[in-house]
């Protein structure tokens, strides 16, 4: 077993202009690109972010280092919701819009990505948390 490493492509999504900013701004800031999900609301190209479909392109570049490294057994990735979502959107070959809008991925939630798996059964562990 190997001890873990920090991979910079795990990093979260550069969100440019928004960084730092509060959530509840985010539709003003955003509108009208903005999906609105249950839980989330996503700024789909605030100046200066990195773009979903940016996204995708260094989750694939990631699978596929990972892929050539490893190319049997399990890894365990640890990252964001939105660059974990955009992992599955590429490991599944999904649209980005629909995966955003598909479920929530929060965290210590997991997804387990597997040739065996189908998409859909792909979200294995949904954590709740609860206010004390």
């Amino acid at each position: 077993m190997e001890k873990p490493k920090i991979l910079k492509d795990l990093i979260e999504r550069d969100f440019g202009v928004i960084t730092g900013r509060l959530v509840s701004k985010i539709v003003e800031m955003c509108a009208p690109n903005i999906l609105r999900g249950e839980l989330v609301t996503y700024c789909i190209d605030p100046d200066g972010s990195e773009t979903f479909p940016q996204l995708i392109k260094r989750a694939k570049k990631l699978l596929k280092k990972l892929q050539k490294k490893h190319p049997i057994g399990n890894i365990l990735l640890v990252t964001h919701g939105d660059f974990g979502k955009m992992l599955y959107t590429a490991f599944y070959n999904l649209d980005w819009r629909d995966v955003l809008m598909g479920f929530h991925f929060g965290n210590s939630d997991l997804l387990k990505l597997s040739n065996d798996i189908k998409a859909e059964d792909a979200h294995v562990v949904e954590l709740k948390q609860y206010n004390h």
